[in-house]
């Protein structure tokens, strides 16, 4: 019984003081339902899966949207940092950039077009392959991430705002 009793308290406490799923964002109300325009695959599964955790989803259609999120344009670019003396690549730079705007099903500006930019540097380990390829990834799995994040954040914001 003392064993529930402490499992119950921490449960309590946990979800008291703001504890949310890592990934998870909070959903403005009336956009749990997104209808998204010439995402990327990567940035749509990102939205999916950050969506999953914070109570909201993805729709086929505008006319089922709270909001629809339209990518005006979407680039992420590799470049080198850092050369090795040898002539190998050692140093990279992501730069993501995306720019959207958010309308409402009937078509109405909810947020005028906004860019979010972001760039992770990485080293390029010459004699871990694998492991530069994993870390490649997870970098460009992270930077989607913070993309949707920030998107979803300074539609909040601005809802705030609006309201105030």
């Amino acid at each position: 019984m003392i064993k529930i009793s402490i499992y119950i308290f921490i449960l309590g406490f946990i979800t008291a003081c703001g504890y949310q799923l890592r990934g998870a964002v909070e959903i403005p109300e009336g956009m749990e339902n997104i209808y998204v325009q010439n995402a990327s695959k990567p940035l749509y599964k990102q939205l999916k899966d950050v969506l999953k955790f914070s109570a909201g989803k993805l729709v086929t259609t505008s006319t089922d949207a709270g909001v629809v999120l339209q990518i005006q344009k979407e680039k992420l670019h590799n470049r080198v940092l850092a050369v090795s003396t040898t002539g190998k690549a050692n140093q990279f730079e992501f730069d993501y950039q995306v720019l959207y705007a958010l309308y409402d099903a009937t078509g109405k500006v909810l947020m005028d077009a906004q860019r979010i930019e972001i760039k992770r540097d990485y080293f390029n380990d010459q004699e871990d392959i694998l492991g530069q390829t994993l870390e490649e990834e997870m970098i460009r799995k992270e930077i989607y991430i913070q993309a949707v994040q920030s998107i979803l954040r300074r539609y909040r914001i601005a809802l705030e705002k609006s309201s105030n």
